[in-house]
């Protein structure tokens, strides 16, 4: 990964008041003290939130009948006004006017079905043409996303360059077992380079971006290539902060394309909290 850019590092001496015992430690380490990190983040979006009203339009696709809810609740409950919900059903026994009658009590939601042997990568190619805003956000269907992810986010493109902002750190919630966890620790406020990636719906991409790359017709790793792609064109890749989304890892494992062990993908984080319920640690 690379480093915090100078700008940011401005940024948060501008923001953040530092006591005067840690004033001679670098940016990088003052974000792993939980109050300067959030302090920031609060700073950000302060400084930034009504200087920008681009419309944002949200992607989710799903086979999962059960997540709806979850889906249409995580749409609805952003902060950021200017939004419409492009929902692809992937599974032909969907009933897609049962989808559109759920999605009634909210505005600016458009359903579309697709044939469940299409690709995820494909899935989002075809949301991509049907959406009408300049900024693409990817969201799963199973995962938390709170009031102010889109806001957030949608800040960090007024502090930085970048053609794709999102999370490469990230809050995990094991159902199973109870425990909330980081995934890659401390790689917030940085660019990505070549060897790291943006996972599927921790994202938000410049529409100008799919002029020059698409999704491969792929339903694993679409993510690792999309974000591969995009470097190789030119296009940078910003991870900003940690907050305001949880991956729920559930206890049924049918429900994720990530088939890892619980065990397995724990040894890759660091845990935050064994004490349920989690969403109140992931919020700012």
């Amino acid at each position: 990964m690379n480093s915090i850019p100078e700008n940011i590092q401005d940024l948060f001496n501008s923001i953040v008041q530092i006591r005067k015992e840690e004033q001679y430690k670098p940016m990088s380490e003052l974000l792993k003290i939980a109050e300067y990190n959030k302090n920031f983040l609060l700073g950000l979006r302060k400084k930034f939130i009504n200087n920008f009203k681009e419309n944002v339009s949200i992607v989710t696709c799903t086979n999962k009948p059960h997540f709806i809810e979850n889906i249409l609740l995580n749409y609805a409950n952003q902060t950021w006004q200017n939004k419409e919900l492009i929902l692809i059903l992937n599974k032909d026994d969907l009933d897609i006017n049962y989808y559109r009658k759920k999605a009634n009590r909210f505005e600016n939601i458009h359903i579309y079905q697709i044939p469940e042997g299409t690709s995820l990568g494909n899935c989002y190619n075809f949301a991509v043409d049907k959406v009408k805003y300049d900024f693409i956000a990817t969201f799963d269907d199973d995962d938390y996303y709170a009031p102010n992810y889109l806001a957030d986010l949608m800040c960090a493109f007024q502090y930085t360059d970048a053609d794709i902002v999102g999370k490469l750190t990230y809050f995990i919630y094991f159902e199973e077992k109870d425990i909330l966890a980081l995934r890659n620790p401390f790689q917030e406020y940085k660019f990505l380079d070549k060897n790291s990636f943006l996972d599927g719906g921790k994202k938000i991409v410049k529409k100008k971006v799919f002029d020059s790359v698409n999704f491969r017709d792929v339903s694993l790793l679409e993510d690792v290539y999309f974000c591969q792609d995009s470097m190789e064109k030119g296009f940078k890749i910003f991870s900003a902060d940690k907050y305001n989304l949880a991956y729920l890892r559930r206890s049924n494992k049918d429900n994720h394309t990530w088939k890892e062990q619980d065990e397995t993908i724990l040894k890759w984080c660091s845990i935050i909290s064994k004490t349920p319920p989690y969403r109140h640690n992931i919020l700012a």
